[in-house]
């Protein structure tokens, strides 16, 4: 049975997984991750665009980018774990197979 993807919505759950959680720098992408054994078989995802990227149309742009790449690859990840994907301003220039690819690498290390 595939894991359930869930977003994560609460600020004091992307402060743990930023506080606990280890941190993967990527070129395009940054990822946190948490193993916590307490969430049944399901994996969180949260996205984090902040004003660096530009204006709201390209945070939306790079958000919707993400959720598509925890679409494809994340859900493939560690079962009863939460990701955090944070964009840098590259992202937004660069090929959607590159992203794919990097990311895999990210989350395979």
């Amino acid at each position: 049975m595939a894991p359930t993807l869930f977003t994560i919505k609460k600020r004091s759950t992307f402060v743990t997984v930023r506080n606990e959680g280890s941190f993967i720098k990527g070129k395009n992408i940054n990822v946190q991750i948490l193993h916590n054994q307490n969430l049944e078989k399901s994996i969180g995802v949260g996205y984090t665009a902040s004003k660096k990227i530009g204006n709201a149309v390209k945070r939306n742009k790079a958000k919707r980018i993400m959720r598509e790449l925890a679409r494809k690859i994340i859900i493939n990840g560690k079962i009863n774990s939460y990701y955090v994907l944070i964009a840098k301003s590259s992202l937004l220039n660069e090929k959607f197979s590159n992203l794919l690819v990097e990311l895999k690498e990210k989350i395979n290390d």
